[in-house]
């Protein structure tokens, strides 16, 4: 299931935040949350994930139980990702984890922010292949889809990508916040050395 805004809609934060909450409420047996913010800070319009992820370290600072991979210091990209999911895998086995990345599409979407019930295929408007990340993810149309892709991020306007990055971060911080309060209480492993004495 999709749930789209454009980001310039005054209800596209509560209304996609929701979405994620409600989505995580469905199945609510994790114990942290990360989100992976993946993109380069070499292009503009590239630039969304780890814009998003930068400012994300500043809403969110202190939040217990979560994790964030991605920034403008330390993109997570097609270079390192396989090393990254391995981190989430190894590090955060009952994590519910958030995708966010760029994307092109068609021109009267531009600018519009989609929230997708499904795990992020990342690269896609590249003719990449790269494994799927995430339980859900969000995902930012940037620029036109077309036979120049690689061009046409280079050429986005940094400005509007940093505006809909603040939105995007505002979205991502209201869900977190709210879904730490819900997060599955994880049990202390038990001591089979220690017995009950009556």
């Amino acid at each position: 299931m999709m749930h789209y805004r454009h980001y310039l809609d005054k209800k596209s934060v509560a209304y996609l935040s929701d979405a994620i909450i409600q989505h995580y409420a469905s199945n609510p047996v994790y114990t942290e949350m990360v989100v992976v913010c993946m993109g380069t800070n070499r292009y503009s319009g590239d630039s969304l994930g780890p814009m998003v992820g930068s400012q994300l370290l500043e809403r969110l600072k202190g939040q217990r139980h979560f994790q964030l991979y991605g920034t403008l210091d330390n993109p997570a990209h097609a270079l390192n990702m396989q090393k990254t999911l391995a981190q989430i895998s190894q590090k955060h086995g009952r994590a519910y984890v958030i995708a966010v990345d760029a994307c092109l599409g068609q021109f009267y979407k531009i600018g519009t922010l989609q929230v997708v019930e499904e795990p992020l295929q990342p690269g896609v408007s590249l003719d990449k292949k790269l494994p799927p990340i995430g339980h859900i993810h969000i995902k930012g149309i940037i620029n036109n889809y077309g036979p120049l892709n690689h061009k046409v991020l280079e050429h986005t306007s940094l400005t509007f990508v940093q505006e809909m990055a603040g939105v995007v971060s505002r979205i991502l911080a209201r869900a977190v916040q709210e879904i730490s309060t819900q997060l599955a209480v994880q049990e202390p492993p038990v001591d089979n050395n220690l017995q009950a004495t009556r």
